[in-house]
């Protein structure tokens, strides 16, 4: 249940205990006074209640779910026209997918782009899929910091534009599991063959999502998994 509906619902509560307390009386039911100080208490909580319940609401309407429309206009030419690119049937709560994959070559496992309402919650998609505080190195650039295991924030231009991480899954398959703050976009690509490694690093690139160059990178409000 939204925590909105909760929260009114709890207010509504609250105020009709405080009129009640105020005494009724009927023939068949008497319903004693409740002291004035604990009645307005409580009135005054009921109150507040309800505009946080309706500042929740507004703030929960604001946030549209994106579609797989506006998940697209974010997903590059390189892979739209290299790909397959379908919508994911897997999706997480109030977030959109999409799976491209290629008919040969890297990455053998495809690019997963996922995206969310908000940067919050692409940060906890990341932060769970990728595991970074167990991964100890700072770059992803070689087959071997893929073995060990990596993550660090990346800049484009100077500003701070999301995280990365990458590792080997018990498979031997590795993984670049990277956020885009500026569309609350998290995106995933694999490659199990290690003779593919150059081209799979290649598309690690050529898969950053693309839009507005005006778009400014929101800040996640999770503290970083590692400081570097």
């Amino acid at each position: 249940m939204p925590l909105a509906v909760v929260l009114i619902g709890i207010g509504v509560l609250l105020l009709i205990l405080a009129l009640i307390g105020s005494g009724i009386s009927r023939r068949l039911m008497t319903i004693p006074k409740m002291h004035r100080t604990p009645r307005v208490v409580v009135a005054v909580l009921g109150i507040l209640l309800l505009f946080a319940g309706g500042w929740t609401w507004t703030t929960e309407k604001g946030k549209e779910v994106p579609t797989v429309a506006d998940l697209r206009a974010h997903i590059p030419t390189q892979v739209s026209d290299n790909f397959t690119c379908t919508e994911g049937s897997e999706a997480p709560k109030g977030a959109v997918t999409m799976d491209c994959t290629a008919s040969e070559g890297a990455p053998d496992q495809g690019i997963t782009y996922t995206m969310f309402q908000d940067v919050n919650s692409m940060q906890d998609r990341w932060l769970k899929q990728a595991t970074p505080e167990q991964l100890t190195g700072s770059t992803c650039d070689t087959e071997n910091d893929y073995a060990n295991g990596g993550n660090k924030t990346y800049v484009i231009g100077s500003a701070i534009v999301g995280d990365t991480a990458c590792y080997e899954d018990t498979n031997g398959v590795a993984w670049n599991v990277y956020t885009d703050r500026r569309f609350n976009i998290v995106v995933e690509l694999g490659q199990g063959d290690p003779q593919k490694f150059s081209d799979f690093l290649a598309w690690s690139n050529l898969s950053q999502p693309v839009g507005g160059s005006d778009s400014t990178p929101a800040t996640p409000t999770q503290p970083p998994a590692a400081a570097r």
